[in-house]
């Protein structure tokens, strides 16, 4: 892990040290959050290679935990958003042994579903709230709105973002990620140097699951609700079309590209129907980036050769 990738990592707290406006605070927090959830992404299917449509399970399973823990009074804030990051990782670990040795076509499909399955369950569980009252469907649950105060919201975020970058950049770079490298670049030859392919896999979904759930606790706090939409395609398109143009398994890629995009949709007020159609439009560039690399090389040599 060389010393620049560490250095990129505390610019976004450099930011929300540095920021002083109330709105550009508000919107660095969340942009934050969105970088580490993309980042989260990137170990499971960019260094690990398992393309997961359903990523928003473990984002929103951390949203909708943090929110109830703190809600019904059981935790602190601090101890709910960690108590959410353990049920992202739990659930994701569920979801990584369901595919552990499937096909990659294969992972995007059952992700996909179990992902859309908790998103329709979502809208439909209702919850006892204080004072007798029922919260959930479409509404979701309300959260605590903390830290109080853009400025620490802003700052706990970027912290949570350089933390969370630097331990994924560690375990990419370590002996867990060379495995997972390996089994992504070819399975067989992982199997056959005595690597359990399907044990590697599962625990790249654990260690993505549990910081995504950590993303999505600190979302509930910042936006003050757990939302269906939190578990929503859209969520799950936003992290897998960001990796794409980052750069798959590069960690820092994705995380930078995610951090940028979540502002400038937020500073223009990006509705959620237009995002759709622009996530759209980044898979399809990152799919078609190799195919238009491989043919201006081929013009270059062919270009050389006369």
């Amino acid at each position: 892990m060389t010393p620049w990738r560490v250095a990129w990592c505390l610019v976004p707290l450099g930011l929300a040290l540095a920021a002083q406006d109330r709105s550009t605070l508000s919107i660095l927090a969340l942009a934050a959050v969105q970088a580490l959830y993309a980042a989260s992404w990137d170990l499971a299917g960019g260094v690990c290679g398992q393309p997961t449509l359903g990523h928003a399970l473990p984002l929103g399973t951390g949203a909708y935990t943090t929110a109830l823990v703190a809600g019904w009074g059981l935790a602190p804030p601090p101890v709910a958003v960690a108590v959410g990051a353990l049920a992202g990782g739990l659930i994701a670990t569920l979801q990584g042994t369901l595919v552990a040795r499937l096909q990659r076509v294969s992972v995007a499909l059952v992700t996909l579903a179990t992902a859309e399955c908790a998103h329709e369950i979502s809208r439909m569980v209702r919850f006892l709230w204080r004072g007798g009252i029922t919260v959930g469907g479409d509404s979701g649950v309300p959260a605590f709105v903390y830290p109080p105060g853009e400025a620490a919201a802003a700052r706990l975020a970027a912290a949570a973002l350089a933390a969370g970058l630097i331990g994924l950049l560690w375990i990419a770079h370590s002996g867990p990620g060379l495995a997972m490298r390996l089994v992504r670049a070819d399975e067989r030859l992982a199997a056959a140097s005595g690597i359990d392919v399907a044990r590697v896999r599962t625990l790249a979904f654990t260690i993505a699951g549990t910081t995504a759930g950590l993303a999505g606790g600190l979302l509930a706090f910042l936006i003050g609700r757990a939302s269906p939409m939190m578990l929503a395609l859209g969520s799950s398109l936003f992290a897998m079309a960001i990796a794409g143009v980052g750069g798959l398994g590069s960690i820092i890629g994705p995380a930078a590209v995610a951090y940028a995009a979540a502002a400038v949709f937020q500073m223009l007020d990006i509705p959620g129907t237009v995002r759709l159609p622009v996530y759209a439009v980044m898979l399809i560039a990152a799919g078609l980036a190799p195919s238009v690399a491989a043919a201006l090389g081929v013009a270059r040599r062919g270009r050389a050769g006369k």
